[in-house]
């Protein structure tokens, strides 16, 4: 079984874990989803994420010790490249794989277009958990929560995460 962490705001948490969960399990629940939030950071260091994403540090200010222990052992990392930069200089020097999503040019995964329909685009090549490679191409995404289509960065973040487990089709 592998873990996928999420750290992202309280009030969207449920829906980003509900999202994940439902795209990335199939009847016999090969992946968990774990929020890593402020009240439980202290207490889950044990575990080993196979992949984290990380949309918003904001309510983690202060744990910076606890988010580099679980970054440590980390397969995946899916980082939001918006973010204040002192944020992202938690993965120097870290051995990890890195994909990043955000409207940043040199992020790996950006929107082309956020209408009634989201266009993203991965920017350079991308290796998937199950060694698929990913070209550079542009990705339709159809999102039907009204809630959802008001974070880019929560699709951007969700979407980038389904992709390193092989997930073309997504529901949303």
């Amino acid at each position: 079984m592998a873990f996928i962490g999420i750290i992202v705001d309280s009030k969207n948490e449920m829906q980003v874990k509900r999202i994940l969960d439902n795209n990335l399990n199939s009847p016999n629940k090969e992946h968990t989803v774990i929020v890593i939030n402020d009240k439980n950071i202290d207490n889950i260091r044990n575990i080993r994420f196979e992949t984290i994403l990380v949309i918003t540090l904001e309510e983690l200010k202060g744990k910076e010790n606890n988010i580099n222990e679980l970054f440590e052992n980390t397969k995946y990392l899916v980082i939001n490249s918006d973010m204040e930069s002192s944020n992202l200089e938690l993965i120097n020097n870290m051995k990890l794989n890195v994909i990043t999503f955000g409207f940043n040019q040199k992020a790996t995964i950006t929107a082309s277009s956020v209408e009634e329909t989201f266009m993203l685009c991965i920017q350079r090549r991308l290796i998937d958990i199950n060694k698929n490679v990913l070209e550079p191409q542009e990705i339709e995404v159809k999102v039907i929560s009204k809630k959802l289509s008001n974070s880019t960065h929560n699709v951007m973040g969700i979407v980038s995460t389904l992709l390193i487990y092989g997930k073309n089709e997504m529901f949303f």
